[in-house]
């Protein structure tokens, strides 16, 4: 009876790639985790849970956010990089993904060669903020005041390393500046120093800080974008003010472990490309400070975040920031 177990053998054999295209084909099945690299309520996980949201009406299945924070976002990132590239587990991906290459050195993952894009939704620009109490009037004035005196200029951030820090970074070395960086635990403590005077400036993202601006507990002289912001269309972007090389964005989009089959690749991708069009959640992400992007494909994504990670590389290695 040989031939038989070895017959038998084959067929078990033969079931187990169908099988497996019978699952791409049926994508999505269960709930899919998008896990954000980032603690609950900044900038990324609010505009992450509007995303879930509309995915979960597009594709007719819960998608949950996770949160998994901790190193800068690398715990998160590693664990979409590890994990089953079946296209139930999902990284909201942002800037760090471009800034870890050439900030850490030692890695436990590779986000160029175990991550492939999925899809892209929002940039989302920096805002240089002063205190309402400032005498500082406009970024001219503030470069003004670093040149003449930059040890009194105290510059706040998230840490070393932190989106906060390197948007700030693009600014000073894009107008030949110093100032005294202070790096606090996190975005939060850096905007709250702005507000209460012990810092006078800080570069955070914009959604971040839009309630502070619009109700008057901040001023905002500049987004670092290469046009105005439909948030606040009366501040100038840093292009138009003359300095194109402090332009620093941020962004909201969907990376997969590598390894993910193309066609479910391509059907996460439809669903975000679907939803995009969808006008109440424009509305939302554009309130929330997000700026649409006009191509929300995995090709786009992954060529917007080789040229960041590129562009990055250049601002760290000229600033000479070793990360903590």
């Amino acid at each position: 009876m040989l031939w038989v177990k070895t017959f038998l053998l084959i067929l078990l054999l033969c079931s187990i790639p169908t099988s497996a295209l019978l699952a791409q084909d049926n994508f999505p099945q269960h709930p899919i985790k998008m896990i954000v690299p980032y603690p609950p309520g900044g900038t990324t996980d609010v505009i992450a849970r509007n995303i879930a949201q509309a995915l979960s009406e597009k594709l007719g299945i819960s998608v949950i956010i996770e949160n998994k924070a901790g190193a800068a976002g690398l715990i998160g990132m590693a664990a979409v990089a590890k994990a089953t590239p079946d296209g139930y587990t999902l990284l909201v991906s942002d800037a760090s993904i471009a800034t870890a290459p050439s900030l850490y050195k030692a890695m436990t993952f590779d986000p160029v060669k175990d991550l492939v894009a999925v899809s892209w939704f929002v940039t989302v620009p920096h805002v240089i903020v002063v205190n309402t109490n400032s005498q500082i009037q406009s970024l001219n004035e503030l470069i003004a005041l670093a040149k003449r005196d930059p040890e009194k200029l105290y510059f706040s951030s998230g840490g070393i390393g932190s989106p906060l820090h390197l948007a700030g970074e693009a600014v000073r070395t894009s107008a030949a500046i110093q100032w005294v960086h202070v790096p606090y635990k996190g975005g939060g403590p850096a905007i709250l120093a702005v507000m209460s005077g012990d810092a006078q400036v800080a570069v955070p993202s914009l959604p971040s800080v839009l309630p502070q601006i619009e109700a008057g507990k901040l001023r905002a002289l500049a987004v670092t974008s290469p046009r105005r912001v439909e948030t606040l269309p009366d501040v100038s972007s840093v292009a138009e003010l003359g300095y194109p090389n402090a332009i620093a964005m941020g962004w909201i989009g969907i990376h997969a472990p590598a390894g993910t089959a193309p066609s479910i690749v391509q059907n996460l991708e439809s669903a975000s490309e679907a939803i995009l069009k969808d006008p109440t959640l424009r509305k939302r992400l554009t309130e929330q400070g997000g700026d649409i992007v006009s191509d929300a494909s995995a090709h786009a994504y992954a060529q917007f975040v080789a040229a960041q990670t590129q562009g990055w590389g250049k601002v760290v290695k000229a600033a000479d920031i070793k990360a903590e």
